[in-house]
């Protein structure tokens, strides 16, 4: 626990502000890559069956769209940003390992680009923390 306090207080210190414009933009991405699958749900319903979840193939489903739905949200608006951060990396390391890997990195689709960019900005606002402009600073200052 310690550490991560020194952690805090080393990136309350040291967070530039255009920073989050980066936390907005992620959130942003998270929340539409989860209106797209709510849209188009039996594509993502074939990429998660093709791995043997049987049963369980629709409860993947609805964990992928609400993972990246409430944790965009709060990335967006920054709160519990590493909360946040930290439900989104099963979910993005599943897509690297199973998805991106095996159909390679230069494939047609940008897909493993996205997922990259993504899985670095979701690491680095992990140890980075909401930022300036966000809720939990809001909240942070105006305890009353």
């Amino acid at each position: 626990m310690y550490l991560l306090h020194k952690i805090d207080v080393w990136s309350e210190k040291h967070h530039p502000l255009w920073l989050d414009f980066f936390r907005v933009l992620l959130g942003t991405v998270l929340v539409w890559q989860a209106l797209y699958f709510i849209a188009n749900k039996s594509a993502i319903v074939q990429i998660v069956d093709q791995y043997g979840f049987g049963f369980y193939t629709m409860t993947a489903v609805h964990a992928i769209i609400g993972i990246h739905l409430v944790g965009g949200i709060l990335i967006l608006f920054g709160l519990l940003t590493r909360f946040a951060a930290v439900i989104q990396l099963p979910v993005l390391l599943c897509n690297i390992i199973f998805i991106v890997i095996p159909n390679g990195f230069m494939s047609i689709r940008p897909e493993a680009e996205l997922t990259f960019i993504v899985f670095a900005l979701v690491l680095l606002f992990l140890f980075e923390g909401s930022g300036h402009y966000s809720l939990d600073n809001y909240l942070k200052t105006h305890n009353e």
